[in-house]
Order: C-alpha cells, then structure tokens, then sequence
C-alpha cells in the first residue's frame, strides 16, 4: 500500500445536520484523491454500523474503527496509526486529514513525490482558512461561496514554495512514524492540544539536534482548512496537555519547540514558558 489517509469522524447531536453537511463536502472532495483507503476512527454520535452505511456513498476502501466515544486526536489518531501497522505494514505513507478540509485533484501526490527524493519524516499542504488566510506566506484570498469553484481556486493558490512551518493536512513517512511512536496518550491525557507539538519533537530528536532539522510546508498543493491551527481555547486540554508535554519532553522540549515553529506566536509561547519552568 502506497499511502492510508486517517481520520476521525465525529458528529455532534445537536448540530447534526451542520456536521453531517460538511462531512459529505469533505468526502465528495477527497474522492478526487489518488489514494483510495481510509482508516477512520468513529467518536460518535453514529453506532460503527450507521457510519459504515453512510460512508458507502462514497467511493472509498473505508475502516472504521473506535467504539464511538470521542476519545480526543492523541488516543484516536495513534489507533489509526496502530492499525495500518498492524493490518497494511507495508504502507510507505500516512495521511492526516480532518473533516473541515475541501481537497483538489490528486493534492497528495506533490507531497508523496517530494517524500519520495527527500529524507523527510513529514511533509505538511499549504492551506488556506475560512478567512481567506495562507499562513506562513501571509497572503490573503477571497474564499469562493460555493463548493464547485474550490478546484480551480485551490490550484490558483499553488506555487513553487518549500517553506519552514507545520499544518494538517500532512503526510508522514509510515516507518519513521512508527520508530518515532507517534502521539503519546501516557503523557497527553486531554482530548487535543499540543499533541502536533509531542510529535515535531519526537522527530527533530529522531534527527538529531546536529541536523538542525525542522518541519515544511509545500505550497505545490494546497487545501481549504476551514479552522487551522490548535485548537487551545478547548476546556483544560492547554493545562493537562502541556502538562504532559514538559513532563515527556523537559524544559530543553519548549527551547526546541520555540525554533521548530516559524510563528511569532508559538516562539513567544515556548520561550515564554522554558523561562518560566527554568526560573522557578
């Protein structure tokens, strides 16, 4: 197997329709894929069997997995993980993709060609938001009303352009994910926050400090990612998880962390907080 896509599916009562709308918008466009195989991880509010009979209108190898509860993205996204290993190990790639994205033609195979010829463990999509925001080139663009003009407006979008940040989608290379561990649960026990941040360590010391290594984004291809970014306004996730961050990786993780982000927001944050652990 080439490259599994992972996802977690997550439906709220009480906007069910809003979500269940979107969804069908995010996986018409993502049959315009080249890859074909989905693994997703079910948090609810559908039983395993009603997701698996949604999903049959669309043109998908789809497993799903989970119980339904909603677990958070550490616990969810690392069973996805588990299960390409154990079930496809040959897979040479893993993508994240979430359910707020509208895709363009064949978008991964830009970034599966640049995996293919560049010592890599990771390679991020340029995006662009529900605002019309393109981080990391500080662009803006106007957002089409409607979803049948997203293919030639995301290709507009794309250049020539390797540039240092991190955004999802992403895809990793499956072997050194696995060698790396992907998202540790024993330390990150809130549903989400901070678990990008666990993993860009894990493969900057899988590098090597010495190799100076850091994350990419490749604006080849470009996808609409309506909210990016963490998400730390979440309940206590930003305490519990953090929490967990210093605790797997130490002061010298935030020092690190503050240079494998290009914002100025996430260098302020982790040098703001290195002083803060090492003064106390």
């Amino acid at each position: 197997m080439r490259l599994i896509h992972t996802l977690l599916s997550l439906f709220r009562e009480n906007r069910f329709a809003e979500d269940i709308g979107m969804a069908s918008a995010f996986l018409k466009s993502l049959e315009k894929s080249t890859y074909k195989t989905v693994v997703v991880y079910n948090q609810g509010y559908l039983t395993n069997d009603k997701l698996r009979e949604y999903l049959t209108k669309f043109e998908f190898d789809f497993h799903v997995i989970g119980e339904g509860g909603n677990v958070g993205t550490t616990v969810g996204r690392q069973n996805c993980f588990n299960y390409i290993w154990e079930n496809f190990p040959e897979t040479e790639y893993i993508s994240e993709v979430h359910l707020d994205m509208i895709f363009t033609n064949h978008w991964e195979d830009m970034l599966v060609n640049y995996l293919d010829v560049h010592d890599e463990p990771v390679i991020s999509c340029g995006i662009v938001d529900q605002h019309g925001n393109m981080p990391f080139l500080d662009k803006t663009a106007v957002v089409p009303e409607t979803y049948d003009k997203y293919d030639d407006f995301l290709e507009s979008l794309r250049e020539d352009s390797i540039l240092h940040g991190f955004s999802n989608p992403c895809i990793h290379v499956s072997k050194i994910l696995k060698e790396t561990g992907g998202y540790n649960s024993l330390f990150l026990k809130g549903k989400q926050c901070f678990e990008d941040d666990s993993l860009l360590l894990g493969y900057y010391y899988y590098y090597g400090t010495r190799a100076n290594w850091h994350p990419k984004v490749n604006f080849n291809s470009v996808v609409y990612h309506a909210i990016a970014g963490q998400r730390i306004n979440v309940s206590d996730n930003v305490t519990v998880n953090f929490n967990g961050l210093v605790k797997q990786y130490g002061a010298m993780g935030l020092k690190h962390l503050s240079v494998l982000h290009k914002s100025a927001w996430h260098k302020s944050f982790f040098l703001k907080n290195y002083d803060s652990v090492t003064t106390h």
